[in-house]
């Protein structure tokens, strides 16, 4: 389980490898430049709704571009042209292949690493895979997903924590620190407490030149799964550190008759970006769609309340107690 202190690149590491891949760039700065900003113009999804002036935004920036010695030079002003976005799935990919943000969200997690290791080592935690692992409290199944990567594990590992928790009196699933990834990772394991098709959530993706152009709205549907299913009650642990695909995972849980979302509302950042080259080994990503919760809530900027919300309380942090965890625990005890 790997603490997310800067969950913009856990969302970008976890997510580039579903990303499609863009066109190749232009050989010259400035030409680099115009590429950037045109791409971003024909399929940033956010425009609209978050009230950008994009044209303004490319006049004040261009000549500045223009002046840029190298590519690298550019993407510090592209940064600057990306900040008024405060996009978490905004992000460039260096020519080493590692991934640095236009935007690192600053609210506070309700999740801490030290506590969680203190917690996972009282309940003799199983880790099963990296990011993935469980153990039992008080009869009451604690499974932790810290990222729906599918490079550490596979929808039959997913399974299988959930088959070893079968005779629990109930589950709580503790998604706290994960950023995102694989989105169908995420669905998989909801499928698991499914027991009729809903709607998870709805997206929308740009299509067309005017920012508020849009496609047909797409529905995606939880299907249920497995050999059986989880319906005794269940407990999500999220809060701000909970972005993109994890996200979605929310989104379709707090549909279940038998789920309860408690703890923070969640970061707030969905996009299903588009890498594109920017040059000179350098890449960006473009968020194209958005996305809404079953009752027609966006998650960009807003995410999604808890059914139920618990202070992350200082004092009770720093006496080595976990408030989120313990709250969880009362209800279900």
């Amino acid at each position: 389980m790997r603490s997310a202190i800067r969950p913009a690149l856990l969302v970008a590491l976890t997510a580039t490898a579903a990303c499609a891949q863009g066109p190749t760039a232009p050989t010259t700065v400035a030409g680099q430049f115009e590429a950037f900003w045109k791409t971003f113009d024909r399929e940033y999804s956010y425009f609209a709704y978050k009230g950008i002036n994009w044209d303004s935004l490319g006049a004040v920036f261009r000549p500045r571009a223009a002046e840029a010695a190298t590519t690298a030079d550019l993407v510090l002003i592209v940064k600057e042209v990306l900040a008024p976005l405060r996009d978490v799935h905004a992000w460039f990919v260096t020519p080493t292949g590692a991934t640095e943000p236009s935007f690192v969200p600053t609210a506070q997690r309700n999740w801490d690493r030290e506590i969680w290791l203190a917690t996972t080592r009282a309940c003799n935690h199983t880790q099963v895979k990296p990011n993935l692992g469980y153990c039992r409290i008080d009869g009451i199944a604690y499974v932790t997903i810290g990222a729906w990567d599918s490079r550490q594990f596979a929808v039959a590992d997913l399974d299988a924590v959930v088959n070893a928790a079968q005779d629990a009196t109930a589950m709580i699933v503790d998604v706290r620190p994960n950023g995102g990834g694989n989105d169908a990772l995420a669905m998989a394991f909801a499928g698991r407490f499914a027991t009729a098709r809903i709607v998870a959530s709805y997206v929308r993706y740009r299509d067309g030149a005017r920012h508020d152009e849009f496609g047909r709205e797409t529905a995606r549907y939880l299907e249920p799964r497995g050999t059986f299913r989880f319906t005794r009650p269940v407990i999500v642990l999220a809060g701000r550190g909970v972005f993109s695909s994890n996200e979605t995972f929310v989104s379709a849980m707090r549909e279940l008759p038998n789920v309860t979302i408690l703890g923070d509302t969640t970061g707030g950042s969905s996009g299903n970006p588009r890498l594109h080259a920017l040059g000179n080994g350098w890449r960006y990503a473009v968020p194209r769609w958005i996305e809404w919760t079953a009752d027609r809530r966006v998650i960009e900027w807003s995410g999604i309340p808890p059914d139920v919300f618990v202070p992350w309380d200082p004092a009770l942090v720093a006496a080595g107690r976990d408030p989120v965890l313990e709250a969880a625990l009362a209800r279900l005890r």
